[in-house]
């Protein structure tokens, strides 16, 4: 198995499971009640679960052609899993964003996320992320031709041809 497709299970599986324990506990990390409601609502507003379980399956295919060894149904097992845990990802954020922002900057982020613009913003950012990461995919697949082909003009072969 390739090491991005372990990463990929092990960060899924880690933050799909990581609040299973806290839940059980009707805590959220150790964060109050009244700012756990408002980072849910800011997610909530921003369509991070969404995003989140977009980037998995579009990961997905990309991942079953480099690991053909992995049976097609542990793909759909994964996914199938994420999309039943997503909550319990949605429950492991809300930690995070409480020790990054104070209720009152999260509350005036939901005001924004509820403003006309915030909505729009929250409506694009998928489609801006998506082509942002093709437009970076090209850069880079550009910038390594460029590299190499000043190497090979340097008279610098690579290890292993192909």
């Amino acid at each position: 198995m390739r090491s991005s497709a372990l990463r990929l299970i092990a960060v899924t599986l880690a933050a799909l499971s990581v609040t299973a324990p806290l839940r059980a506990q009707g805590k959220q990390g150790g964060v109050d009640a009244a700012t756990a409601a408002t980072v849910r609502r800011l997610l909530e507003l921003t369509g991070t679960a969404q995003l989140a379980l977009r980037g998995i399956e579009s990961m997905v295919p990309m991942q079953r052609a480099a690991n053909p060894q992995i049976p097609a149904a542990f793909w759909d097992a994964l996914v199938a899993r994420a999309r039943r845990d997503l909550p319990q990802y949605i429950d492991s954020l809300i930690p995070i964003y409480a020790s990054h922002l104070t209720r009152a900057e999260l509350e005036q982020l939901v005001r924004f996320y509820e403003s006309p613009v915030g909505r729009r913003l929250a409506e694009v950012t998928p489609l801006i992320s998506q082509e942002s990461m093709q437009l970076g995919q090209r850069w880079g697949a550009a910038m390594g031709r460029e590299v190499g082909d000043s190497l090979a003009r340097a008279g610098v072969k690579p290890a292993n041809p192909r």
